[in-house]
């Protein structure tokens, strides 16, 4: 299967307490800021430092990655004030297989309000309603209690450790594997 653009709603998607929308010139400030927590890069293949030039060079590269079908990034805001609570996408898109990675990192002021939880849920469904996907995978990195406790919350049946899968700035993680497939929403 060729892949397609994927189109995002512009208007962004919503459970009337966080809203999940495409990231915009005007969020590089915000982004930058909220990256600057030392937990983000830990877990993520963000870099540090990360200061402008990332930041724009991440815009474009999330706008081909979509444009080309091969991924999607979203940024998560509070529905009312448009405040930048983290970020939330698709890797590793695979297209004949129906089958794509989550990833997603939150902003320190953001956590422990339930705010990932809600996107990976949200998002979730959406991916399932509108696009040709059947399986969703999470996978973080075992030491990573923060990530894997969004997983399970969300819905996300754990499958196992995939031993020395997963390669951050200081080395080789183990990953906690979970997944949903397209009937577990049902």
């Amino acid at each position: 299967m060729q892949p397609a653009p994927i189109e995002f709603p512009v208007e962004g998607i919503d459970d009337g307490e966080i809203r999940l929308r495409l990231i915009a010139e005007a969020d590089l400030a915000a982004l930058i800021e909220a990256v600057q927590d030392p937990e983000v890069p830990r877990w993520t293949r963000i870099p540090s430092p990360y200061g402008e030039a990332e930041a724009r060079e991440w815009l474009d590269h999330e706008a081909h990655l979509r444009d080309s079908g091969e991924g999607l990034a979203t940024l998560i805001v509070d529905v009312e004030t448009d405040e930048l609570l983290g970020g939330i996408g698709l890797v590793h898109v695979n297209w004949e297989e129906a089958r794509t990675e989550v990833g997603y990192w939150l902003a320190r002021g953001a956590r422990g309000r339930g705010a990932m939880t809600r996107a990976v849920r949200v998002f979730s469904r959406w991916v399932l309603d509108n696009l040709p996907i059947e399986r969703l995978a999470i996978l973080a990195a075992v030491e990573n209690a923060r990530s894997r406790a969004v997983a399970e919350r969300a819905g996300f049946t754990f499958e196992g450790v995939l031993r020395s899968y997963i390669v951050f700035k200081d080395g080789r993680h183990d990953a906690a594997a979970y997944s949903l497939l397209r009937g577990d929403l049902d």
